[in-house]
């Protein structure tokens, strides 16, 4: 009788087998789609097997049909689906017609039991081993005692007392520039002092649980923020609070006015969360204004000298400065003048150098000259913005090597991200993919050699590959 099936080639070993012997392909219809499918999404099989996890020699089999180079029928099958999918096909036809080519899919193997061991009874006997068996449990005890001490240790909390602590301030005579912190805490953990909200300075507790430190005293206000921790464990104690006034003489004649306290001028605020305390004469309430000036002050670097507005009422950056991502400017926030003359302020600013203007109003509303600080919020790791200009572009980005996104983007799309060690990125149109780095601007890829540039906190640079 004549057969019209085609003619195939024997194939070294069928995915399944029938009653019919093994199953001859002469090529796949299947690896076909597979392959165009591929095709049509423009990418290769190195890049299939990065984003699937499935070896290229096993993709390659799939697509020529070569089912003698797949590990085994069930591995096979779930190449297949999951190749498939990826390639926005129907998992579940592509896989009937696979069988439809190379025959039943999936052989069942019986479970093959083996003799049950024969469980005997021993008599123990005591032997000279037992005694080396015992020292050994004791050195277990004793080690999970010491464990055991410092699973307490761990639990504890430490505690912490200071001389004059309390809402009631310290006063000291005018022109005091000193003053010594003392008081007690647990042995073996450290004591966190910040002062006037800056950030905390590490005191160290004796054997004897004594700890002192000599602050410098700025004029007015001082207030020192006190905690005892165990950097070993985090716990921390309660914190206890200390107010030093220095004498201040009066002003002649007394006019409405108010002065920033904190924090110190160029401060450094790490998490950006800023507490400005002050004092206001005269006056009933106090609104403060955040203007971002750029890029935050390098370590080290002298800041360029005080330029304050008479009347800043933009959160912009100056022309020509690089603003770093996502800093913008917040609203004003407000507050009132306690009783005892003293105002606090809080305010969440990003990554950048900023200018905080305050400015009183008394009862009629009549304005104080204003008061300056400027403050620094440093980046958190390596912050990175990515843009596309002067048309749409191609883009495959990385972070700390890992692969964030890839695709088309078009004119105007720009995204921001933060790496621990570095950015990378690769475009066929380097000239319009333009980049910053910790707010400061680098222009094109372009400029940088090739398609592809790694961005450090050190700066960019051309690299062969991601």
């Amino acid at each position: 009788m004549t057969s019209t099936e085609p003619t195939r080639r024997p194939s070294r070993r069928s995915l399944g087998r029938g009653h019919g012997g093994p199953v001859q392909v002469t090529r796949s219809a299947v690896g076909e789609r597979l392959r165009e499918a591929r095709d049509i999404r423009g990418v290769d099989l190195y890049r299939v097997e990065r984003d699937t996890k499935i070896r290229s020699k096993y993709l390659a089999a799939l697509e020529s049909g070569e089912f003698t180079d797949l590990p085994g029928d069930v591995y096979a099958r779930g190449f297949l689906r999951n190749y498939a999918t990826y390639l926005g096909l129907d998992a579940d036809e592509i896989e009937e017609e696979w069988r439809a080519e190379a025959g039943e899919a999936v052989q069942i193997r019986p479970t093959i039991t083996g003799p049950q061991p024969i469980t005997m009874r021993r008599r123990i006997v005591f032997q000279q081993s037992h005694v080396y068996i015992a020292m050994v449990a004791i050195i277990v005890l004793v080690v999970a005692s010491f464990f055991g001490y410092q699973l307490t240790r761990y639990l504890s909390y430490p505690t912490l007392s200071m001389e004059h602590a309390g809402s009631t301030p310290v006063y000291v005579d005018i022109g005091a520039t000193t003053y010594v912190l003392k008081g007690t805490a647990t042995p073996g953990t450290t004591v966190l002092i910040s002062q006037n909200g800056q950030e905390p300075k590490e005191v160290l507790v004796d054997d004897a649980g004594q700890w002192t430190w000599q602050a410098v005293l700025q004029p007015g206000r001082n207030q020192f923020d006190v905690t005892a921790t165990n950097l070993d464990t985090n716990h921390t104690s309660q914190s206890l609070r200390l107010i030093v006034i220095v004498r201040t003489p009066s002003p002649s004649p007394v006019l409405p006015e108010v002065a920033i306290t904190t924090p110190a001028d160029e401060a450094i605020f790490a998490n950006g969360a800023v507490t400005v305390t002050g004092t206001g004469t005269l006056v009933a309430s106090v609104t403060m204004t955040a203007t971002l000036l750029g890029p935050p002050l390098a370590a080290g670097a002298t800041p360029p000298p005080p330029t304050p507005s008479p009347a800043p009422s933009s959160s912009a950056a100056p022309v020509g400065s690089a603003v770093p991502s996502g800093a913008t400017g917040p609203s004003p926030v407000s507050a009132k003048i306690g009783a005892d003359g003293l105002f606090v302020l809080h305010i969440s600013l990003g990554p950048g150098r900023w200018q905080l203007t305050l400015v009183g109003a008394t009862a009629n509303a009549v304005p104080t000259k204003p008061a300056y600080r400027t403050v620094n919020v440093p980046y958190a790791g390596i912050n990175v913005t990515i843009s596309v200009k002067g048309g749409a572009a191609y883009i495959d980005y990385f972070k700390d090597g890992v692969e964030i996104d890839h695709g088309s983007f078009p004119d105007g799309w720009s995204t921001s991200l933060v790496a621990s060690r570095y950015v990378c990125l690769r475009s066929p149109s380097p000239e319009r993919v333009y980049f910053t780095i910790n707010g400061v601007s680098y222009g094109p890829v372009s400029s940088y050699g090739g398609q592809r540039v790694r961005m450090e906190a050190n700066g960019p640079r051309y690299v062969s590959g991601c």
